[in-house]
């Protein structure tokens, strides 16, 4: 009997949760995670992951026009910046 207790009791609270997310739209959950991660992180932090993702690009684009020299001077600007 006590699991069936709290079984009601949780599908009154998806109930509950999910009235409050149709009133309040998007002011529930946000609308930008981006913008919500960044203000989780440090300025720093920020600018290390904006600059993984660059290099990362540079690589995928370095492999797909068979440009080792780019490729290379990416992996070299990675190792450096460890």
């Amino acid at each position: 009997m006590r699991a069936n207790n709290g079984y009601t009791q949780a599908i009154a609270q998806a109930k509950a949760n999910l009235a409050d997310l149709n009133e309040r739209g998007g002011d529930a959950i946000g609308w930008d995670a981006l913008e919500f991660m960044q203000g989780l992180l440090a300025p720093e932090e920020v600018a290390a992951s904006n600059l993984r993702a660059a290099m990362m690009v540079e690589l995928d684009k370095g492999q797909a026009e068979g440009n080792m020299k780019n490729l290379l001077q990416t992996l070299a600007i990675a190792v450096f910046l460890q």
